[in-house]
């Protein structure tokens, strides 16, 4: 993709300039190292702790993948960093590129992605015919999609969302202060109304490939069908724009949690294909590896 850094080549948002200012604003990394491959370069994190380095992977490129994550790793090693990692939810690493480079997988997990290059009438018929019940009883009701995300309303779903996980909402006014800063003309921001009262809000990233369910908040009680209807307005939204895939975020197909079991439901329901992927890392300098979990045994020791 161009346009994100100045005219660079970029394989995925993710792996742009741009998103990692958004991590260096928060305090998520300590610097942005531009990395040279050959499809061109990507931009990963550096995380300094007790004085050693690690790089931090958030996004992720098409396969075959294996020769430049050897040449990352390699890059890695010659800066002074001890390891390289994905643990971002919007990386999508297939587990048999990171086995096939010696990478160890931290957790499985997946997302569905819906292709956007059909016609809107194959779309509609892609959903579970209850997926589209609910839209029609949204629209008769009169839920309104506004192109738009209210900050306060947003932020007080968001917590509402995580606490329902029995989780703290961990992004601060400024992260989202930060994207609007670094990413707005990547961002799409869309909102469901009932009677003038916030149902439910997504904010979506997108780069020339793939639009992305980066952040979602409904109420606690939302009026039925709400969030169907945003989600398929942001897939026609994404498909005016030229975007060829939505994806819907993580989700976890082999949970026991009732509520995880819903997420992945409700996202599968959209049509699209399931696409495994994983969090992983890789130890690129085995012995300041050693010393790093030395010296955080030591600071534990400390208190």
């Amino acid at each position: 993709m161009c346009g994100l850094d100045g005219g660079a080549v970029e394989t995925n948002l993710f792996l742009s300039q741009a998103w990692l200012r958004v991590m260096g604003a928060v305090g998520a990394v300590s610097a942005v190292v531009p990395v040279e491959l050959a499809r061109g370069r990507i931009h990963v994190g550096q995380v300094r702790e007790l004085g050693q380095s690690r790089w931090v992977v958030y996004g992720s490129w098409p396969e075959p993948a294996e020769t430049e994550l050897r040449h990352l790793f390699d890059q890695a090693r010659r800066a002074g960093a001890f390891a390289v990692a994905s643990r971002f939810n919007m990386a999508r690493w297939p587990e048999e590129t990171i086995r096939s480079v010696g990478g160890e997988i931290l957790e499985p997990f997946g997302t569905y992605v819906v292709d956007l290059t059909r016609d809107e009438e194959r779309l509609w018929m892609a959903l579970k015919p209850t997926h589209r019940n609910k839209i029609r009883r949204a629209r008769a009701q009169g839920i309104e999609i506004r192109p738009e995300l209210e900050p306060r309303r947003f932020q007080s779903g968001l917590e509402s969302a995580y606490a329902r996980g029995g989780r703290h909402n961990p992004h601060s006014e400024g992260y989202f202060a930060a994207l609007e800063r670094h990413l707005a003309p990547s961002t799409l921001k869309m909102s469901a109304w009932l009677d003038g009262t916030f149902q439910a809000g997504a904010l979506i990233v997108f780069d020339a490939r793939r639009g992305y369910y980066l952040h979602g908040a409904v109420i606690d009680a939302p009026a039925a069908g709400a969030a169907n209807l945003l989600h398929w307005e942001v897939m026609r939204a994404l498909k005016t724009r030229g975007v060829a895939e939505y994806d819907l975020g993580g989700a976890r197909p082999h949970t026991d949690d009732p509520r995880l079991r819903g997420i992945f439901q409700f996202k599968e329901h959209f049509g699209g294909a399931f696409e495994p992927c994983c969090f992983w890392r890789k130890i690129v300098h085995p012995w300041r590896h050693r010393l790093h979990r030395g010296l955080e045994r030591t600071r534990a020791w400390l208190g």
